[in-house]
């Protein structure tokens, strides 16, 4: 019990740094505009046309527009908010799991690249789902659709969080249990 108190003690200055990047990416963001986001909404944009076989046109707002599945890809699309939450889940299970000071100052910027990768795959899986489900109820319930919509985003980021955090502790735990068999 002492050791995994003074473990979690020993993580404290990982964790502020972790919080501080989050903070200060969180307030970068509300600056942010679509242009700013294209590292997000790109590569989000280039699946969800994948899946389709559509292509989008880039408008003068910096927006992504599919002519053919009628959607526009922007700033509220870029997942910056489930980056930064998955971010700070991977710093959290790397920190929880890594006990060299070297590993340790590595989760960071491994947890950065991870969350950003698994961001661009939620984005897509989110956005078509939520094409799927618009498909499937616009005749059913036209006037709901941006409530829809919100309820397939907000279950399909919750469902991947959970995913996530769920395999990666399985992972690392995996790992541990392994070096020190």
């Amino acid at each position: 019990m002492q050791t995994l108190k003074m473990n979690k003690n020993k993580n404290i200055p990982y964790y502020l740094v972790a919080v501080g990047l989050f903070v200060l990416l969180k307030i970068g963001f509300s600056f942010a505009d679509n242009y700013d986001l294209a590292f997000l909404l790109k590569p989000t944009d280039k699946l969800v046309g994948l899946v389709f076989g559509s292509q989008s046109v880039f408008l003068a707002d910096h927006e992504f527009f599919h002519e053919k599945i009628n959607i526009v890809i922007e700033k509220s699309c870029s997942g910056f908010n489930f980056l930064i939450l998955s971010f700070v889940l991977f710093v959290y299970l790397g920190l929880k799991y890594f006990d060299k000071h070297l590993h340790k100052i590595l989760t960071i910027p491994t947890a950065l690249l991870c969350a950003y990768l698994f961001t661009v795959f939620v984005n897509a899986s989110r956005i078509i789902a939520s094409i799927v489900v618009r498909n499937q109820t616009i005749g059913i319930f036209p006037e709901k659709q941006p409530l829809i919509h919100e309820i397939v985003g907000i279950t399909t980021n919750f469902s991947f969080l959970v995913l996530a955090y769920y395999l990666t502790e399985k992972f690392l735990k995996h790992r541990k249990h392994a070096k020190l068999a």
